[in-house]
């Protein structure tokens, strides 16, 4: 990983925090003065992480240009260091954090970079310099006007019962569409920290008498087991859909659980807006009777291929009762550049074993129920996307 160096003044620190974790976000390995351990010599511990740095990010401020101390001399070794790189190697990159006024020792020699609107040119000058130093970096999977980075978090915890918990999620970044990627990178953000809090609520559910004859076993009942992972299926100028599958196990329960939640928005005035199906239709009611005419059908196609038998009529009335012509029976649904497809939570129609279902609808069946100009057309030209996630790991978080 490339080892970046993020020099700032103390007083900035909560401005410049968030970089450190898109850094982290990125596949590199910053470092910033808060990871000092109590007992560690810090004079040494910061030259150490300064002289062993790849790269080093100055961020500018109105007090950090005018602070003298660790700030300046190590501004002014930075500087030093660049003279023993071949020419055009990328060795600092000045930041400008807030307006001030550029110290001339940088000036004179480098280019600055705004932020927090030219980001990106951090991204691609912090590629560079890895593939310089022929460090492996992950340089994102082109998707759209993305740059979409996987990353993976494996989190544990001991108790009786403990827990077990992986994160896989997305990350992006955009030269074009700034706002839009850091929007998608706060709710990726927040719904990864829900699913942590969610599986912390172990801590509140001990009970070392029920668990406490599995101690040193390797018994899958002894922990509870949490999957989560985030997956971009479209992604397009300005529209996009994600898939959350989530699968695992509480400790001590007779099964597990599976399910899949979706996450679509379109682009509008730079800002994202979330769609819900009805946004697709021209009179939502009427297709909202039509679109479940055709689920139920859909629905009895399928309880014919996995049972092996037609359903019978009181199968069909269940069906039917199962899905009802409501907006609610629709929450969770992904884009295509051909269609839709609605995904059904377990226990909808049967019990645990009759597992999950789902539906898909083309546009072109679709066709005289979608609005003439609606969000269909964006998805239509955008691209559909076969998301792998890498075993890079993301921010580090408390288990």
């Amino acid at each position: 990983m490339l080892k970046v160096f993020l020099n700032h003044a103390s007083e900035d620190r909560a401005l410049v925090l968030p970089y450190f974790e898109k850094l982290r976000a990125l596949g590199h390995e910053p470092w910033i003065d808060r990871k000092l351990l109590p007992g560690q010599r810090w004079d040494e511990e910061i030259q150490r992480a300064f002289y062993s740095s790849d790269v080093v990010l100055i961020f500018m401020t109105p007090r950090s240009v005018r602070k003298r101390g660790y700030v300046q001399r190590e501004i002014h070794d930075a500087l030093e260091r660049l003279k023993s790189l071949l020419p055009g190697d990328i060795g600092v990159i000045p930041l400008m954090l807030e307006e001030c006024e550029v110290p001339h020792q940088i000036s004179q020699v480098l280019q600055y970079i705004r932020l927090p609107n030219e980001w990106h040119k951090v991204v691609e000058s912090l590629s560079l310099a890895a593939q310089q130093r022929e460090i492996a970096v992950n340089d994102g999977l082109p998707l759209g006007p993305f740059l979409v980075y996987p990353r993976k978090e494996v989190l544990e915890w001991s108790g009786l019962p403990g827990y077990s918990l992986e994160l896989r999620f997305p990350h992006f970044e955009s030269s074009t569409l700034s706002n839009i990627a850091l929007e998608l990178n706060e709710y990726v953000t927040a719904m990864r920290f829900d699913c942590l809090l969610e599986a912390r609520r172990t801590k509140l559910e001990q009970d070392p008498e029920r668990f406490k004859h599995w101690v040193g076993t390797d018994s899958e009942f002894a922990a509870s087991s949490f999957s989560f992972s985030l997956e971009p299926v479209l992604v397009g100028e300005s529209i996009i859909s994600m898939i959350r599958y989530e699968f695992g196990y509480f400790a001590g329960a007779a099964h597990g659980f599976q399910g899949a939640t979706t996450h679509n928005f379109v682009a509008k005035d730079d800002g994202l807006v979330k769609l819900r199906l009805e946004d697709f239709f021209s009179d939502p009611y009427s297709a909202c009777q039509h679109l479940t005419e055709l689920c139920i059908q859909k629905i009895e196609k399928e309880w014919e291929a996995r049972f092996e038998t037609p359903p019978s009529a009181d199968d069909r009335e269940e069906i039917a009762r199962s899905f009802p012509p409501e907006w609610s029976t629709y929450l969770h649904f992904s884009l295509s550049a051909t269609g839709i497809s609605v995904y059904f939570p377990p226990y909808t129609l049967g019990g645990y074993a009759a597992g999950s279902w789902s539906a898909e609808f083309s546009f072109d069946e679709l066709g005289p129920l979608l609005k003439f100009d609606g969000p269909h057309l964006l998805a239509k030209r955008a691209n559909a996307v076969a998301f792998v996630h890498s075993d890079v790991d993301g921010p580090a978080a408390h288990a």
